[in-house]
């Protein structure tokens, strides 16, 4: 598989006990500046990839710095402009520099660019993104901001304003939702369905009745794209399937975004429609870089739109174009390659499985519900670990508890290398690098015959090998 994510990361530099913050002397720096004092450093491959990618297609040079906390008595401001000078962010750019700085203590974030940068991201623009990090910097999917932050003021410093968009907070996402226990928390809290579940009840009131499910598949790909081109993020849309709507809730997306993507599926010009038992498949044109729209129907003879399984069943590569199928068993396949001979062969081959298709609709927490008891009856029983875990990753691709789920299972059967490829999955898509490089190096270990997973671990070190390419 010669390509790879674009989600970021690296090791961290080394500085004095005293912490970047307080350093009087120009810091040591890397090629590309990954600072992070926190106590997490799980996407540290990943962000610093984001930031080579980026500098690499708009040649601005990007640097991303997390603080624990503000120095004593300094701003955010005062540190931010601190460390871009010290750093001398964009000097090897031609002056053109971005800096991301972070504080989790104090939720503060802020975004210094180089004079040659601010006529295309002035400092109205940098104060609706710091505004967005209050939020999106406490969900469950941090690294998905800043990957995001970094694509939008890239996308601007190269004059692309409008493909740019937006990374404000989503207009549906409130207050009154985050207290509901889906958002801001302390940590060590673990949220669950049924706080996902309780927050979505509580939204205040939308008019979504034009967005419901119908009984032809087309015009149920009609409306949601007409949502999309609205900008509507809102997880309460009636045509997404219960795990799309908890989906929506873990990783919110706004207008903006939501727009993007409508723009991306339809600049291609018409998308085509095909079908295997009861799914669907809305596909845009080979070579446009967006995934298909999924589509499930119903024992009510309606059509809904299933987001999670466009994630599962699919991937997108973001150096590259067009999407991928993840396994050999999805059910569209076949008709896929057959089309677009340059797919090639399923990401992760028939080396693991899609689960069994549950009958839709049906109860999702009384499903995760079953999930836990039978855990609690038999808990040294991998297979009900990674059964729960499927469920949470295929019905509602929420990734926190289908790692830990999947990390027990293979805890409990190491040997059973189809539990390590879903974890090698869950790890790819959430920005992991260094535990999913752990986990390819051992499945490429453990198949010496199969040259592809060996050629794939090759590609994936040497891509995230930072000091020597």
């Amino acid at each position: 598989m010669k390509k790879w994510i674009i989600i970021a990361g690296a090791a961290m530099l080394a500085l004095s006990a005293g912490g970047v913050a307080a350093q009087q002397s120009v810091p040591r720096r890397s090629h590309y500046v990954l600072i992070n004092e926190t106590g997490s450093h799980e996407f540290d491959l990943a962000y610093k990839m984001s930031l080579k990618l980026a500098e690499k297609k708009s040649g601005i040079e990007n640097a991303l710095v997390l603080l624990t906390a503000l120095p004593a008595s300094k701003t955010i401001e005062e540190t931010a402009t601190s460390l871009f000078a010290r750093l001398r962010i964009g000097e090897r750019s031609h002056g053109r520099g971005i800096l991301y700085v972070y504080a989790v203590k104090e939720n503060l974030m802020k975004i210094e660019v180089s004079y040659a940068l601010e006529g295309e991201i002035p400092d109205a623009v940098c104060r609706r993104l710091e505004e967005a990090a209050k939020t999106y910097m406490l969900s469950e999917m941090p690294q998905d901001f800043v990957t995001e932050l970094i694509i939008t003021t890239n996308l601007r410093g190269m004059g692309s304003k409008r493909e740019a968009g937006d990374v404000s907070r989503p207009k549906w996402l409130n207050a009154e939702f985050l207290s509901g226990g889906a958002g801001a928390h302390d940590t060590g809290y673990r949220r669950t369905l049924d706080d996902y579940q309780r927050a979505i009840r509580r939204l205040p009131d939308a008019s979504l009745e034009q967005f419901a499910p119908s009984t032809d598949a087309a015009e149920s790909v009609r409306r949601y794209l007409a949502s999309l081109e609205a900008g509507i993020g809102d997880p309460r849309l009636p045509l997404l399937t219960e795990g799309s709507r908890v989906f929506r809730a873990v990783v919110p997306r706004n207008d903006a975004q939501q727009q993007r993507i409508y723009e991306y599926f339809t600049s291609g010009g018409a998308y085509r429609l095909i079908f295997s038992g009861g799914l669907g498949l809305a596909v845009p044109p080979a070579d446009k870089s967006n995934l298909p729209i999924v589509l499930r129907l119903g024992s009510d003879s309606l059509w809904y739109v299933d987001e999670a399984k466009a994630w599962t069943y699919f991937h997108r590569f973001e150096d590259s174009e067009g999407f991928y199928v993840k396994y050999a068993d999805n059910p569209f396949f076949a008709e896929l390659r057959a089309r677009n001979p340059k797919m090639g062969r399923a990401i992760y081959d028939n080396h693991a499985r899609t689960p069994p298709l549950p009958a839709y609709p049906f109860s999702l927490a009384a499903a995760v519900h079953a999930g836990e008891a039978a855990i609690g009856a038999n808990p040294r029983t991998a297979a009900n670990y990674a059964a729960l875990g499927d469920l949470y990753l295929f019905e509602m691709d929420w990734l926190a508890p289908a790692i830990e789920l999947y990390e027990k299972a293979v805890a409990l059967a190491p040997g059973e290398l189809s539990y390590r490829w879903r974890l090698m999955d869950v790890y790819l898509v959430s920005s992991r690098a260094d535990k999913m490089l752990a986990e390819l190096k051992y499945l490429a270990e453990r198949l010496p015959g199969d040259k592809a997973t060996r050629e794939w671990y090759r590609e994936y070190k040497k891509a995230y090998d930072f000091d020597n390419n």
